[in-house]
C-alpha cells in the first residue's frame, strides 16, 4: 500500500486497521517519520516566513535606529543627540545615554527595562535590576558596523532552531504515540479486543495522521487557536476506537497482504 493510499485510508476506511495493526513495526516507523517530516515542513513555512520578516526588520532597527557606537578600553561612546529612547510602551522601556545625564533610577517607572550608559548597562525583569559593567570587557573593541556584520548569521539561527525544532518535536511525537497506544489499551478491553500492545501502537501512528495534517493547516492558518489540544486528542482517540472496533482479529496471526514491506508514495 502506497504512503498517500495508506494516510487517506487512516481516516476513510477504517477496515484497514486490521492490517495496519499486524504490518512490521518498520514500515510503521517509516509511515511515522515521513508523514511528521512532511507536516513539520509544510506547518513550518509560517514560521520561516516570519522569522525572515523578523530578521530583517532586526536589521533595519539596527541601521536606522541604533547611532553610531564605539566600545573599547571599557567604555561605550555613541554618537548622536542623547538620550535615546527605544520601545517605550509605559511598561519597557530601553534608554541609550553615555552622557551621564540619565540616572540609574529612570527604571524606577518601569516594569523591564535596558539602561545602556558610559560604563555599564543595566538590565531590569520583574523588578529585579543587573548590571553588566564594560570594564570586564576590556579587551574587546566593538562598533555599529561589527554589529550590522552580525546580521547574517541569523539565518544560520533559523537552520540551528529548525533542526532542534525537528528533533525535539519528533522526540514529542513518539512519545504521544505511546500515550494513545496506552489509551487503546483501555479501549481494546472494552470492545473485548485481542489486540496486543504493539498492534496498539501501529494503529495509534494511523490514528494520529488526521489530527497531525488539521495540526499543520493550524499552524499555517492560526497558530494561536486556543485548546487545540482537545481537538486533537479527541480526534485521534476516536478513530483509534473505530480502528480497534473495525480489526478482525482472525487476520492478526496472519502475515500482511504486503509483498514490498517497503512505502511507495
Amino acid at each position: 500500500m502506497g504512503f498517500f493510499r495508506q494516510v487517506k485510508d487512516s481516516f476513510t476506511n477504517f477496515e484497514s486497521y486490521s492490517e495496519f495493526a499486524i504490518q512490521k513495526r518498520g514500515k510503521t516507523f517509516k509511515y511515522l517519520v515521513l508523514l511528521f517530516t512532511l507536516t513539520f515542513l509544510i506547518g513550518g513555512l509560517r514560521f520561516v516566513f516570519d522569522f525572515k520578516a523578523g530578521a530583517a526588520g532586526v536589521r533595519e532597527t539596527v541601521e536606522q535606529q541604533i547611532p553610531e557606537f564605539r566600545l573599547e578600553n571599557g567604555e561605550l561612546i555613541v554618537l548622536g543627540e542623547q538620550p535615546i529612547i527605544l520601545g517605550d510602551d509605559g511598561h519597557t522601556v530601553m534608554i541609550i545615554d553615555t552622557t551621564g545625564q540619565t540616572q540609574e533610577s529612570v527604571l524606577n517607572d518601569y516594569t523591564e527595562g535596558v539602561l545602556v550608559l558610559r560604563n555599564r548597562l543595566i538590565t531590569k525583569q520583574d523588578y529585579q535590576q543587573k548590571e553588566i559593567m564594560f570594564a570586564n570587557f576590556k579587551e574587546i573593541s566593538y562598533n555599529k558596523e561589527d554589529l550590522i556584520g552580525l546580521m547574517p548569521l541569523l539565518k544560520w539561527l533559523l537552520v540551528f532552531i529548525a533542526v532542534f525544532a525537528y528533533i525535539f518535536k519528533l522526540v514529542w511525537v513518539f512519545i504521544t504515540v505511546l500515550i494513545l497506544a496506552a489509551i487503546g489499551l483501555i479501549l481494546n478491553s472494552s470492545e473485548k479486543s485481542e489486540l496486543k500492545f504493539e498492534n496498539l501502537l501501529n494503529m495509534a501512528v494511523y490514528a494520529f495522521t488526521l489530527p497531525w495534517l488539521i495540526e499543520m493547516l493550524k499552524n499555517l492558518a492560526y497558530p494561536a487557536l486556543p485548546m487545540f489540544w482537545v481537538i486533537k486528542w479527541g480526534l485521534a482517540v476516536y478513530i483509534l476506537y473505530r480502528g480497534i472496533k473495525a480489526a478482525k482479529p482472525p487476520l492478526l496471526n496472519e502475515e500482511p497482504p504486503d509483498s514490498s514491506g517497503d512505502i511507495v508514495i
